[in-house]
């Protein structure tokens, strides 16, 4: 071979493209936590890192976001990206940090120890001497490429540089402006237009919605979840914290709900469940030919840490609970890894409470006609309530309470309890005796055994309902949820009816901000809603929930029910569960003379009619019409809607 054919092999072997070899593959065979780490020695890429390394290494992925929590191993992600990009891909890198101080702490405690104790990066960079410009804390050079540390409050970095790969860490603590020169982000991804193969990353633990940098990269990307299959049913799901439950007071023993079929799943399942799960795109229309955006989120309830079990979880969230907004908004971002929501919309639970009445529990008022009930299901107990319904929908709650016991259990657990709720007679102040005439169970949790008690009852008595998130109606048709061999349902099994608690909610909200009218001549408002001498703790859980605005990808706000850190939500689902029936028995659909026969079987004499004020002129005469509506039929003015 001559020297000219020699030289040229050498130049074709520079511009030969590095073999594809994916960031996880890489990283299980060379990367290696630095001594004083806590799982020091060889690293080993966990079921739910896979799916984000290698986006950070595909060349088909322009851009990678991940909005996370902490206790996901970010950091020793983001490293091994360093090193991978050093060793198999060399190229200029620029990493991006909130201030210069804390570039030059990730320099010295994360980067410098992997370029000390992984082998196949040893000798490509030089020791940092302070008078070698070629290695310095913030700026390293090695073959082929280098790498950058800066401050995205130092507008100097982003000057005079072109870098192919960007890393932006810890973004929502970023400055608004690098000096004066604009987004730090935007400065950013400006030095990377010359290369066609760039690679933006982008990853933090995000704080206030609205405010959140991470939340709006994370929505411009395909939004991945990571979903993992349920041990008894083989339904997958995205591990929800809202999913984790516990009996009460023992938030050590949480497990967590599956969201298809309400199967009990202890933690001593979640290894072999991530191990079997996979990223699913939730917008996968956002990753475009124009848009190569793939941004994941994650949270603790995924991770491996001894310090991460979903006992301990459940543990951190009841302390946040006891340590104020603060302490709970540092929960919900560096736990849940979601953005922090700074209003709400629930009624005043202790406006509420202040104005009970003094009917005894368990007695019917006047004005309250028929009865419905509404179960909501927990693994330790039933929480119901029963609630009497009268003219323009005014309620009366008649009974609240919980029915202790394994609701996995139909024979020793509360189902015998439930029996004879719904076998009750309660006293009305008419003299009769009035009967639930509809129940409503939640079939979400332990649903078989919620299916099996139901179907000892006719329809017309109990139905088993199941929340879902959208609808344009209250309750909507049942469907059948039995299932042949072959997986058809089945046209005689038993049904469920759908209930879409949004706006259940938003009617009930609005009833309860009315007021009681000063004038006792006035007539009390449609729809308002009495309360006898219950404790607090009904009313905020009443009041769990509030209305957000959060904005979608496409910049559109929407409204979405959210639990009030804290606080319990199971008197509002029974509550919602309760009108459900209420509108299955027809409540929405009454006329006037539906209303008359439900008072003369009570022994309730009907509304007093409103007497008009004398014409100035005979009036023409017409033809009867329909008979007088009751004051308030058009329903509560909709103040929720302001």
């Amino acid at each position: 071979m001559t020297t000219l054919e020699a030289l040229e092999g050498e130049i074709q072997q520079l511009w030969k493209p590095p073999p594809r070899l994916e960031l996880s593959t890489w990283a299980d065979a060379h990367f290696v936590l630095p001594a004083g780490d806590a799982n020091a020695g060889r690293w080993t890429t966990l079921p739910y890192q896979r799916g984000i390394l290698d986006a950070m290494s595909d060349p088909a992925i322009e851009r990678v976001t991940l909005m996370k929590s902490a206790r996901v191993g970010y950091t020793k992600a983001v490293c091994a990206a360093i090193g991978y990009y050093i060793a198999h891909d060399p190229c200029p890198i620029m990493v991006v940090q909130p201030t210069l101080d804390d570039a030059r702490r990730h320099s010295k405690e994360d980067i410098a120890p992997m370029l000390r104790d992984v082998p196949l990066l040893e000798g490509l960079i030089a020791p940092t001497r302070t008078r070698d410009s070629d290695n310095t804390i913030l700026e390293k050079l090695f073959r082929g490429g280098s790498l950058s540390l800066i401050g995205a409050n130092s507008p100097r970095g982003f000057r005079r540089t072109s870098r192919r790969v960007v890393i932006f860490d810890e973004v929502d603590g970023y400055p608004q402006s690098a000096g004066t020169e604009g987004d730090p982000i935007e400065l950013g991804i400006r030095r990377t237009e010359y290369y066609w193969n760039r690679k933006i990353l982008a990853g933090s633990t995000p704080t206030i919605a609205g405010h959140s940098v991470i939340e709006r990269l994370f929505e411009a990307g395909d939004q991945r979840h990571y979903y993992v299959p349920c041990p008894s049913c083989g339904a997958f799901q995205v591990l929800r914290f809202p999913n984790l439950k516990w009996p009460e007071g023992e938030p050590e023993r949480a497990y967590l709900v599956c969201t298809e079929h309400g199967c009990v799943i202890e933690h001593a399942a979640k290894r072999a469940m991530i191990e079997a799960g996979e990223w699913r795109a939730e917008h996968p229309e956002h990753f475009t030919e124009h848009s190569r955006h793939a941004s994941f989120h994650i949270w603790a309830g995924y991770s491996y840490s001894p310090n991460a079990t979903w006992g301990q979880l459940a543990l951190e969230f009841v302390k946040a609970t006891r340590g104020g907004t603060l302490t709970l908004r540092t929960f919900v971002n560096t736990v849940l890894g979601e953005t922090w929501q700074d209003r709400g919309e629930a009624p005043d639970w202790d406006r509420l409470m202040r104005r009970r009445e003094a009917y005894a529990f368990g007695t019917v008022p006047h004005g309250a006609l028929f009865l419905t009930a509404g179960v909501d299901v927990q693994k330790d107990r039933l929480v119901y309530e029963v609630v009497g319904w009268g003219r323009g929908k005014a309620s009366w709650s008649i009974d609240y309470g919980l029915l202790p016991g394994d609701t996995a259990d139909l024979d020793t657990g509360p189902w015998a309890q439930l029996d004879a709720l719904l076998a009750r007679h309660f006293p009305h102040a008419g003299g009769v005796q009035l009967p639930i005439r509809m129940l409503a169970v939640d079939s979400g949790y332990n649903t078989q055994q919620v299916y099996a008690w139901a179907r000892k009852y006719p329809m017309s008595r109990v139905i088993a309902v199941k929340g879902q998130a959208m609808g344009g109606a209250l309750i909507g048709p049942p469907t059948a949820v039995d299932v042949s061999d072959r997986g058809r349902k089945l046209r005689r099994s038993y049904k469920a009816w759908p209930v879409v608690g949004a706006i259940a909610k938003s009617e009930l909200y609005g009833w309860l901000r009315l007021e009681m009218p000063t004038d006792a001549e006035a007539p009390i408002p449609a729809g308002f809603c009495h309360f006898p001498q219950y404790g607090e703790d009904y009313f905020q859980q009443l009041t769990a929930e509030q209305l957000i605005p959060t904005r979608t990808a496409k910049g559109f706000i929407r409204l979405e029910w959210t639990l009030i850190e804290g606080r319990q939500n199971h008197a509002l689902d029974a509550r919602v569960y309760a009108r459900a029936a209420a509108a299955v028995v027809g409540i929405d659909r009454f006329t006037a003379s539906d209303w008359a026969s439900l008072e003369a079987a009570v022994g309730q004499a009907p509304p007093k009619a409103t007497t008009p004020a004398a014409p100035t002129a005979p009036a023409p005469t017409s033809p009867p019409g329909p008979p007088p509506r009751p004051p308030g039929w058009l329903g509560p003015r909709r103040r929720w809607l302001r």
